[in-house]
C-alpha cells in the first residue's frame, strides 16, 4: 500500500470516529430534553367571608299612580229647558248641592194635582174600612178602593221626583271637570249634565310581586311622597289587595290617602309608595360573592382547600348584601374577591379570610 492510500485510510477513520461522536452528543441532549421538571401546584388565591345574621328593615318602594276614589258623570233624571246653571268648570261642589234648574212650573202642577188625587183617595180607602167592618159595603168593593188609593199613590211618588229632579243636584262632593249644559239647553232624560271628581279622596294603585304581597296587610300605614313636594310625606293606608296577579307575577294593591288642600295631589299625578314590612333577621352576603346570574344564584364555598360551586335561592337586597333562603349556614366560608379565575374544584388559597 503507498503512502497515499494510507492517509486516505487514516482521513476516513477518522470521519467515522467524529460522526460517532456528535450522535453520542445529539442522543444525551434529546435524553436530557425529554426529562421531566417537577413543579409546584397552582393555587388560586381568593378572599372569603362568612354569612352573617343580620337584623333588616324590609321596605318596599314602589311607583304608582294617584287617582281619584270617586267620580261621577252627573245626568239629567227629567227633561226641560235649562234655566239656570249654578256651577262652571273648575267649581268645588258639596254633596246635594244644586247644579242646574230645569224648568218646573208643569212638574209642580203635575205634582199638586197628584198630592190632592192621593190625599181624596187615603180618605176613601179610610172610609170604605170602617163600611166594610160594618159589613156596609163587600170585600170586593173595599179592594176597588185599596187599589184606587195604591194606584194614587205611586202617581204621587212619580210626581214628586220629577219635581225634585227639575234641581239637578251633586251625588257626590269635588270638583267640576267638564259642564255640558248652558242656559237655554233642552234636557232630555240621560243627557250628561256635568263631571264631578272627588279631589279630597284619592288612592294608588301599585304592583306588588309574589314574594312580598303576602306580607301585605289590609290597613297598613304607606308613606307616601311625589316629586312635585320633596320632603314632604303623605299617609296612606293599605285599601284594597286583589287576589288575581298578571302575567309578571304581580297583584294590584290600592293605597287609600287623603289630599291636603296646601299641596294638592291629583288625578294622574305620579308618586312612590313606601310600606314598612317591618324588622326581622336574615342570613345574609355580600352580593359581590354570587357567580353567574341573579335568576341561578350560585357560590363558590372553601372547603379544604378546594373551591366548590353551590347552588342556593335568595331573597331580598339591602344595600350591598343580599339574603340567603336556603343552600348556606354561618359555618361556611363564601368566596368573595377572586370569583372569576375560579371553576368548579379548583385548588384556592386563602389570602383573606373576614369575619371568622
Amino acid at each position: 500500500m503507498n503512502r497515499r492510500a494510507q492517509g486516505k485510510k487514516i482521513g476516513i477513520g477518522l470521519l467515522a470516529g467524529m460522526a460517532l461522536v456528535l450522535t453520542a452528543i445529539v442522543s444525551g441532549c434529546g435524553a436530557n430534553k425529554a426529562a421531566p421538571v417537577a413543579k409546584g401546584d397552582a393555587r388560586i388565591s381568593v378572599s372569603i367571608v362568612r354569612p352573617q345574621k343580620k337584623s333588616v328593615r324590609r321596605e318596599l318602594i314602589l311607583n304608582g299612580t294617584i287617582r281619584t276614589e270617586n267620580e261621577v258623570q252627573v245626568v239629567a233624571e227629567t227633561q226641560g229647558k235649562v234655566l239656570r246653571v249654578f256651577s262652571d268648570t273648575g267649581s268645588r261642589v258639596e254633596q246635594g248641592e244644586v247644579l242646574v234648574q230645569i224648568d218646573d212650573e208643569l212638574k209642580q202642577s203635575s205634582y199638586a194635582t197628584a198630592q190632592a188625587a192621593y190625599d181624596k183617595s187615603k180618605a176613601d180607602w179610610n172610609r170604605a174600612q170602617d163600611l166594610f167592618t160594618q159589613k156596609v159595603i163587600s170585600d170586593s168593593d173595599r179592594q176597588g178602593v185599596k187599589l184606587a188609593y195604591a194606584t194614587a199613590e205611586s202617581q204621587l211618588l212619580m210626581a214628586r221626583r220629577d219635581f225634585e229632579n227639575a234641581r239637578v243636584r251633586a251625588p257626590q262632593g269635588g270638583v267640576i271637570t267638564q259642564r255640558f249644559v248652558s242656559v237655554g239647553s233642552m234636557l232630555t232624560t240621560g243627557a250628561p249634565v256635568a263631571h264631578i271628581v272627588d279631589t279630597d279622596n284619592l288612592k294608588m294603585t301599585v304592583q306588588v310581586g309574589e314574594r312580598d304581597v303576602l306580607k301585605i296587610r289590609k290597613g297598613m300605614s304607606v308613606d307616601i311622597d311625589s316629586d312635585l313636594y320633596p320632603g314632604i310625606v303623605f299617609s296612606g293606608r293599605v285599601s284594597a289587595i286583589s287576589p288575581q296577579g298578571d302575567s309578571a307575577l304581580t297583584f294590584p294593591v290600592e293605597i287609600a290617602l287623603k289630599s291636603d288642600s296646601r299641596k294638592p295631589l291629583y288625578d294622574g299625578m305620579s308618586a312612590r309608595a313606601h310600606v314598612n314590612l317591618g324588622e326581622r333577621t336574615i342570613l345574609a352576603i355580600p352580593r359581590a360573592a354570587l357567580a353567574g346570574a341573579y335568576q341561578t344564584p350560585q357560590v363558590y364555598v372553601a372547603r379544604d382547600g378546594i373551591a366548590r360551586l353551590v347552588s342556593i335561592a335568595t331573597g331580598a337586597e339591602y344595600d350591598t348584601d343580599i339574603e340567603v333562603l336556603e343552600g348556606l349556614d354561618e359555618a361556611d366560608r363564601i368566596v368573595t374577591e377572586g370569583l372569576n379565575n375560579l371553576n368548579d374544584g379548583a385548588s384556592i388559597n386563602v389570602a383573606e379570610a373576614v369575619n371568622q
